[in-house]
């Protein structure tokens, strides 16, 4: 079945004059303005109310159910205006009604966005997305779908496994006769774009990064090493014995959901990428040209 990989962007809804402006009241007033929004402000309330409290309640139900109805309108509206006539399948019907169940109560338009994708992929390739990855995703804040994101464009897949992994570094042997260390270490500084080790523990906190630092098997001259990053192909060819690739690994739930986030390039850190793989391998590309940067 045949699906585009269209990238998700997740954004703050509210823009930076709304989100000054809803600082204006004090905090007594927030209370008071929140109790009404949500229909519980009947003992604040300086005139006396005669509305029932089965009344009120049914009231604030009603409110809710209306409210859950749109927010599922929307995400189904998102959901089929981003198809564009791919093969379809029939999703299982446990889980539309765990989805809906779910996304009920998501109200933020970005995050509407991202569950109408989690569904559109779902018709197009039925059992591509868990229920855990759903639960994860339900409780999922904006600001930490902004930090999948970041983390899910900085994402590659090398080998054979094409498990997703964020690149982090090299690590190689030093020649026979140099002093000092034994091994060298080559970083990549993931916090300069925007993905500090903070942002690490978060993810890790979620359960979709696997905390430990992890190092790949020495990579044999012999053999080109396949790496993918957001579509582009690279073969890797190790121009010494002993290098090794230092990365962490998503876990499967987190794999799903990049899988889901789609392909979302960062140029300035596939150039960097590139340049400090060029200091131990020689690479070409999908289109056969090969790499040298000056380091």
């Amino acid at each position: 079945m045949t699906e585009k990989s269209t990238a998700v962007v997740v954004e703050h809804a509210a823009n930076s004059k709304k989100a000054k402006t809803s600082y204006i009241k004090d905090s007594g007033n927030r209370i008071k303005s929140i109790a009404t929004t949500y229909g519980l402000d009947a003992e604040l309330s300086s005139n006396q109310n005669e509305t029932l409290l089965i009344d009120r309640a049914l009231k604030r139900e009603r409110k809710i159910k209306e409210q859950r109805q749109k927010n599922l309108e929307k995400i189904l509206h998102f959901s089929f205006k981003s198809c564009h006539e791919e093969t379809a399948g029939e999703p299982d019907q446990d889980w539309l009604y765990r989805f809906f169940e779910l996304a009920q109560d998501i109200q933020n338009s970005s995050m509407q966005k991202l569950w109408a994708q989690v569904l559109k992929r779902e018709v197009t390739n039925p059992g591509s997305t868990s229920l855990k990855a759903l639960k994860i995703l339900k409780d999922m804040t904006p600001k930490e779908a902004q930090v999948l994101q970041r983390a899910a464009s900085l994402s590659c897949s090398f080998g054979q496994d094409h498990h997703r992994k964020l690149f982090i570094g090299l690590k190689s042997h030093n020649g026979f006769f140099s002093l000092g260390k034994r091994e060298s270490t080559y970083s990549l500084n993931l916090g300069s774009f925007s993905l500090p080790y903070s942002s690490i523990m978060v993810l890790t906190e979620l359960g979709l990064l696997h905390a430990t630092e992890l190092e790949s098997g020495e990579i044999e001259p012999s053999t080109p090493l396949h790496l993918q990053y957001q579509g582009k192909q690279l073969s890797l060819t190790a121009n010494t014995k002993g290098v090794r690739i230092l990365y962490y690994r998503f876990s499967p739930t987190g794999n799903e959901l990049c899988r889901l986030l789609g392909n979302k390039q960062n140029q300035e850190y596939y150039d960097q990428l590139v340049a400090l793989l060029n200091q131990k391998f020689s690479l070409h590309s999908d289109a056969n040209e090969n790499f040298h940067h000056v380091v």
